[in-house]
């Protein structure tokens, strides 16, 4: 057992730095995804990232002179989270992002949280609200409104319906670590391991079904994107988020859902040169209202810190 940090509900500088920083990182992942799939199959950025960011993680590990754990049983659940919290997750957004752009996949991944409720609230977990209920039908309906102009592209739906689909994924891994794997390790134990696990998971599918990539495949443009992806949207995030989770407390740190997908979407314009359109941005006002609207009540610190996972 972890002894659980001190935080405070001030945001100093330094604080606030961080906030932006994590936002950035996660927000700045979708653009490098899509840099990537230039040359590489989704799977096989998902190894990339993973590896990369579990050597980072191992080495903070290290540095703070803790060791991954011993048990068993507990890398048998880490494997479960690598899997379903990451692996999976992760090529299936970098797949939709092969139909649909860069921010587009950064709002629907905004979903998190309410898909979060939903899986709790089915498994008895998480008590139904009125507020929470609205907000989730309020960023269903965001997403019901984005769709609606495509309905007769079956690869863009298909892809909005993967994002989506990610997010329950996500939401399952929330409960199951709540379940199963919070307070018996410390938190950048468990995530090491979990992004360990991830990267193995990862490798076996890619090797499974898109066999090796080319040489030609590994341009420099496609293998410098794989290392941000994995040094900051995977291994420095991680850190940045635990930091934030000790000084301001788990329910401050949520304020990085609402940064992901405008630093998304404004990476996505200025590099990609994404545009769009009316439906999206009254469908993302939705969403975000409705995030907004789900989570005013106070949150219990280890469930805010499992759904932010990503």
């Amino acid at each position: 057992m972890h002894a659980p940090s001190r935080s405070t509900a001030v945001f100093a500088p330094a604080d606030t730095a961080l906030l932006l920083a994590l936002g950035s990182m996660w927000g700045l992942s979708f653009l490098f995804i899509e840099i990537a799939l230039r040359g590489l199959g989704p799977i096989w950025i998902v190894a990339g990232r993973t590896l990369v960011g579990a050597i980072v993680l191992l080495v903070a590990l290290l540095a703070r002179r803790q060791r991954l754990p011993r048990s068993a049983r507990l890398w048998r659940h880490l494997v479960v989270l690598g899997i379903i919290s990451n692996a999976a997750p992760w090529a299936a957004v970098a797949a939709a992002q092969r139909e649909i752009p860069s921010g587009l996949a950064a709002l629907l991944m905004a979903l998190v949280p309410s898909s979060t409720f939903v899986v709790a609230a089915v498994l008895r977990m998480e008590r139904v609200t009125p507020a929470r209920v609205a907000g989730l039908l309020l960023a269903l309906g965001g997403v019901g409104i984005i769709v609606a102009p495509d309905l007769g592209d079956r690869g863009r739906v298909l892809a909005i319906v993967t994002v989506v689909a990610a997010t329950v994924l996500y939401a399952g891994g929330a409960v199951y670590a709540k379940r199963y794997v919070s307070g018996v390790a410390a938190p950048l134990v468990v995530a090491t391991g979990q992004v360990g696990s991830a990267f193995v998971a990862s490798v076996i599918m890619a090797l499974a079904f898109d066999g090796l990539p080319t040489r030609a495949a590994l341009r420099g443009d496609v293998v410098g994107a794989v290392v941000a992806l994995g040094v900051l949207g995977t291994g420095l995030a991680f850190l940045a988020f635990y930091m934030l989770i000790e000084r301001v407390g788990a329910t401050n740190t949520t304020l990085v859902t609402y940064l992901i997908p405008l630093v998304a979407v404004t990476a996505g314009a200025t590099f990609l040169g994404e545009r769009f359109g009316l439906a999206e941005l009254l469908g993302g006002v939705a969403i975000g209202a409705g995030i907004w609207l789900a989570q005013r009540r106070p949150a219990d610190p280890v469930e805010q810190l499992e759904e932010l996972k990503t």
